[in-house]
């Protein structure tokens, strides 16, 4: 639970901190790389560059650095002032980067070309997502908000989710793979539009300036927190929780080419996950939140392991494979979204004063990459190891989840402190 705040939150502050919080992670569901452009991209890096499973994911993994030294974004907005402001303008500057990057991809098919592009709109995305982190954090211990509005971040991400799933399987579907995706890279440009609108009206904060004694305040800050055991453990959990060998990939290439699933229902299936995800998330912020920390990662590691489970019942083709795909994946995006939302709540009250930024973006940062090298590694045991085979990489997948269950008694007490 957050602490409670030390005076009343104004209630118009806080109306315009849940919409903007809102938007930011609408729009970042939309502007992500598994966003608009997601189905779109994959099918074009499939059927037109040729490029196999886990050639898509070690192309994306490129593309997705930027999302894994999202630390030095923090670093930057946390010491540097820009116009005298830490958050707003650095907001505004970096979402104007993302929409100038799907400008550039709506236009672009070579693939040296492709990857730079979407490289900056990683940029301009993953150092919004910091900025709007940092500040979800700062007015979450002056609220005593943080709970609500991490759960309206990640409401508002799955309705996005939902919406974006739908529209990338249309758009597969009906148009050939360069336009889908030009198309896709257009209408993405609006998002990080909005927001960097959005922060220019409805971010307050003080003007700062840079300062000798308020950089050694955030150094102490950052220094304390990186020596912090329940950081530390914390960093391992998230690890551990990620490194689950990824099928995303796999999954889609055995949905196509073993099931033949077409695009546009596959696109469908995506929104179903996203519907459970927004189950999930009431879910946990009904009945999850305020148990011990003990029963939600027991109960979040359980979720998981069932979740990676369940799709043995798609692991080969049969005549009731596309009948049980739509609840199997509402269940799936339900349980997984508990396992986040349990991850992300530890983590954004482990942050200390002064280094939100930093803190929390180490681990996201951490989630980020250990996901990314789970997804390559899942890829490479799919084609070269399970001879794209779909079942054996569920089966290591659960296993590796279930080694999380060791952590739990350790971390367990760290929260309670």
């Amino acid at each position: 639970m957050s602490p409670p705040s030390s005076s009343p939150a104004d209630p118009a502050l806080t109306r315009r901190l849940f919409f903007l919080f809102g938007l930011a992670y609408f729009a970042q569901s939309f502007a992500q790389m598994g966003g608009l452009i997601g189905q779109p991209l994959n099918y074009y890096l499939k059927e037109e560059l040729g490029l196999s499973s886990a050639g898509i994911s070690e192309y994306l993994a490129i593309a997705s650095l930027p999302w894994v030294i999202k630390p030095i974004y923090g670093l930057v907005s946390d010491y540097i002032p820009l116009f005298g402001y830490r958050r707003k303008t650095w907001l505004m500057l970096v979402n104007l980067v993302g929409a100038g990057g799907f400008l550039w991809l709506s236009g672009l098919t070579d693939a040296g070309s492709l990857i730079i592009a979407l490289t900056l709109t990683a940029f301009g995305t993953a150092a919004s997502d910091v900025i709007i982190d940092a500040l979800m954090v700062e007015k979450g211990a002056e609220t005593g908000l943080t709970a609500r509005f991490l759960g309206t971040q990640w409401f508002w991400f799955k309705i996005a989710a939902v919406v974006t799933a739908l529209a990338g399987g249309f758009l597969a579907a009906n148009f050939k793979p360069a336009t889908a995706l030009h198309i896709a890279a257009t209408l993405t440009m609006l998002a990080p539009i909005a927001v960097l609108t959005a922060g220019y009206f409805l971010v307050q904060e003080k003007k700062s300036r840079i300062e000798l004694a308020a950089m050694k305040q955030t150094t102490q800050s950052m220094w304390l927190a990186i020596r912090s055991p329940k950081l530390q453990l914390t960093a391992a959990f998230v690890v551990l929780w990620c490194f689950s060998p990824g099928f995303g990939a796999p999954l889609y290439f055995h949905m196509t080419d073993v099931l033949r699933f077409d695009q546009q229902f596959i696109g469908q299936l995506s929104a179903f996950t996203a519907v459970g995800g927004v189950i999930g998330a009431w879910l946990f912020g009904h009945m999850l939140a305020r148990r011990s920390f003990a029963v939600q990662a027991n109960v979040a590691i359980g979720a998981a392991i069932l979740a990676v489970l369940a799709y043995l019942a798609l692991a080969q083709p049969s005549s009731y494979a596309q009948a049980v795909a739509a609840p199997l994946h509402v269940s799936v995006g339900m349980l997984n979204q508990i396992g986040m939302l349990m991850i992300l709540s530890v983590a954004a009250r482990a942050c200390p004063p002064r280094a939100e930024g930093f803190t929390f973006a180490v681990m996201m940062s951490l989630y980020n990459a250990a996901e990314q090298f789970s997804s390559v590694i899942g890829s490479r045991l799919y084609e070269q190891v399970f001879h794209q085979a779909f079942a054996p990489l569920l089966w290591v997948a659960a296993g590796s989840l279930a080694l999380c269950f060791l952590l739990v008694p350790f971390l367990g007490r760290q929260q309670q402190h």
